[in-house]
């Protein structure tokens, strides 16, 4: 007979009397589960009387499901294992797609329980339903629909422990649990044994054969990873995104800067999520030179045309077991480092005399944070992060994150919010004013809003990133249909939701209000206002100066 586990602490007195409920709850706590994000409901009244009664679990109420299961994926982020989002049946459901399909691309344990109408109420005119069973199938490596009607304790079981194992593994599992009313009884909490799970061996650390024979000049490609882990220091030549966690004496971070070519690389290593530059992504393409990803879930993408392989295992202990086992040429590594040079000197002449404008107030911003963990939304924030190749602060401080899975709008906030419910330490959010408005539920309909989030809005008059892109105006709808002016306030926006509010409109302005913002106890906005079409053209002209070889 298997061994059973048991639980930490005694069990709760009392649970919900819905089995789908209680049973799948006790498992998942007795597995690891410690938080799990609540949208209120009556379809799930089984799932927050079990999750509330749980000693090991934390809840925490978000009224907007779409907010709710982003703050799950920034909970998910800074604790390194799954986290649970509950909602009732519906549209409700639906909205967990966005963050299930960014856990999905960004390799984050996420785990959406999803409370439904009986089966056969489903395409009948009641109110309140949806298809969800396989919702999300697409975007998820586990799924399933618990029918306590028909499956055991021991198949709920198994189901829950499969869905938390996939999650471990690196992305979202989707659970769909049908329930009849009544849904609010309780019941008298009974011990549940689950088997221990077995043991998973880590896989022994290799090098790919075709790195063997064209390694020594490889070149580093270091995209977003998910969960956020100290990074490495290589050697090793290429460009490695702000957001890798991975820093090197010859690795640039912006592809959109290495205007002088990556110098005939005999390979390609990536590592994490591809990288925003679409032109390093074009040069690289060009080159038709084989490419090895490496990654905690041993899945690359191909990228480039030309994978050959996937090597299953931790980055930064491979980078490192790479150059201990692999000949580069010093050479290489010489022109990276010489071109990194080259960027940080065109970088820092063009910022001497810059107008104030979005590149400016990014300045201010980097020189003002010293520690802590930045969060980055999509797409504009990110996108300025990656031109400043140094952060003020000692190395290993500061912690990047953007939700870069998707690489859409959607939760930035939200994510934030998540992550600073589960530290005691500052979590920052640097946004631009729609991504911010966008996503203003996640500070909105949090129940208790954390004192430790923090949020700067870069205030150009709208999606300034359409002013980058000669289409929209040319064909004459950049102003009506693309920036998307604000009709709110980022002031009132943020007096709505609870937030003290600061405001900087110069270079002046904005350093005395980063220090006052810094140092204020309590969740707070600073709003730093630029003029759009200045910030657009300082941007151009900051780009333009790296063309010049």
């Amino acid at each position: 007979m298997p061994q059973t586990a048991k639980p930490e602490t005694p069990l709760q007195q009392t649970t919900s009397d819905h089995r789908g409920a209680s049973v799948l709850v006790s498992t998942l706590a007795q597995l690891g589960l410690r938080d799990a994000v609540i949208s209120p409901g009556s379809r799930n009244a089984p799932f927050i009387i079990s999750l509330v009664s749980h000693p090991l679990i934390k809840t925490h109420v978000v009224i907007d499901e779409r907010s709710a299961a982003h703050v799950a994926l920034g909970i998910a982020l800074k604790n390194g294992t799954p986290a649970a989002v509950v909602c009732t049946s519906g549209t409700a459901a639906v909205n967990h797609g966005p963050a299930i399909a960014e856990a999905f691309h960004q390799r984050l344990p996420l785990i959406s329980i999803t409370a439904d109408r009986p089966v056969d109420a489903i395409g009948k005119g009641h109110g309140q339903t949806a298809i969800q069973s396989q919702l999300f199938s697409n975007h998820t490596l586990y799924c399933a629909t618990i029918d306590e009607s028909q499956h055991s304790d021991n198949e709920i079981i198994e189901m829950a422990q499969e869905a938390w194992s996939s999650a471990c593994c690196g992305g979202p599992s989707h659970l769909n649990v049908p329930f009849e009313e009544p849904l609010y009884g309780k019941a008298v909490c009974q011990e549940i044994a689950i088997p221990t799970p077995t043991p998973t061996s880590t896989p022994a650390l290799t090098i790919p054969q075709t790195l063997l024979e064209n390694g020594n000049r490889a070149i580093l490609i270091a995209g977003p990873r998910g969960i956020w882990k100290q990074g490495a220091r290589t050697t090793l030549p290429g460009v490695s995104e702000k957001f890798s966690g991975i820093k090197g004496d010859a690795l640039i971070s912006s592809g959109d800067l290495l205007t002088s070519g990556c110098n005939a690389p005999s390979a390609i290593i990536t590592v994490g999520r591809p990288v925003m530059s679409k032109s390093l992504r074009k040069q690289l393409t060009a080159l038709h030179v084989p490419h090895v990803h490496v990654g905690d879930d041993g899945e690359g993408l191909d990228t480039f045309g030309t994978l050959v392989e996937s090597v299953h295992a931790d980055p930064v202990e491979w980078l490192s077991f790479y150059e201990r086992e692999v000949s580069k040429s010093d050479a290489f590594a010489a022109f990276f480092a010489k071109e990194k040079t080259r960027i940080k000197s065109i970088h820092e002449h063009a910022l001497e005399e810059v107008e104030w404008s979005d590149l400016s107030a990014y300045r201010e911003v980097f020189q003002a944070i010293n520690k802590g963990f930045i969060h980055f939304a999509n797409s504009t924030s990110a996108r300025y992060a990656m031109l400043f190749d140094t952060i003020n602060g000692a190395e290993g401080e500061i912690k990047l994150h953007a939700n870069r899975g998707v690489a859409g709008i959607d939760g930035c906030t939200s994510t934030a919010v998540g992550h600073a419910l589960t530290t005691q330490e500052d979590v920052l959010l640097v946004s631009g004013d729609v991504a911010f408005l966008y996503d203003i539920n996640g500070l909105a309909s949090v129940q208790e809003l954390p004192d430790n989030i923090k949020v700067i809005v870069v205030n150009n008059g709208g999606g300034g990133i359409f002013r980058w892109l000669e289409g929209p105006n040319e064909v004459g709808l950049l102003a009506s249909h693309f920036e998307a002016k604000p009709k709110t306030s980022i002031k009132a926006a943020s007096h709505f939701c609870g937030l003290t509010y600061f405001c900087a409109d110069d270079a002046e302005s904005t350093k005395k209000k980063l220090s006052e913002f810094i140092h204020f106890t309590g969740p707070a906005v600073l709003e730093i206002v630029t003029n759009p079409k200045i910030s657009s053209d300082v941007y151009k002209k900051y780009m333009k100066a790296f063309q010049n070889k």
